[in-house]
């Protein structure tokens, strides 16, 4: 179902974040793999830029700012962050959003029976197979029983 879909007396618990796309499950389930390979490459660099970090605390504590190898590893976490940005942005391009690095888990706003809700995805999971609602949360996830 699409947004247009929604019951005419349904009221969003919270607004929809700016950019958010609204899905089917189908459109759900054919980002999928591409959704979760991102998720998985985030994950990897979010590894790494916690150690860069941790290396940068330590060298600043031997070495000023503009020490060379201070400033190598600074410009290096700094592309990081911009890959980060552009996976991010390639998510949301989907209709994904990270709702939890570790476990990894995705979701995509859709509409079930005529209500807002959030198609569900965790790492592990074959296929998009629950939902919940937005007023709800992730613990109260759903089957997804298409008719």
């Amino acid at each position: 179902m699409e947004l247009n879909e929604l019951s005419a007396d349904e009221e969003l618990p919270y607004p929809l974040p700016d950019g958010a796309t609204v899905v089917t499950i189908e459109q759900a389930r054919e980002s999928l793999k591409e959704a979760s390979s991102v998720l998985m490459v985030l994950q990897a660099m979010s590894d790494e830029a916690h150690d860069l970090t941790n290396e940068l605390e330590l060298l600043l504590d031997q070495y000023s700012m503009t020490h060379p190898h201070v400033m190598e590893v600074a410009e290096h976490l700094g592309q990081l962050v911009a890959q980060w940005q552009a996976n991010v942005e390639r998510l949301e391009s989907v209709g994904a959003r990270i709702v939890s690095m570790d476990p990894g888990r995705l979701e995509w706003y859709g509409v079930v029976d005529h209500r807002m809700a959030l198609f569900s995805w965790a790492v592990g999971e074959e296929d998009i197979e629950w939902y919940y609602r937005m007023e709800e949360g992730f613990p109260s996830r759903k089957p997804l029983i298409e008719a």
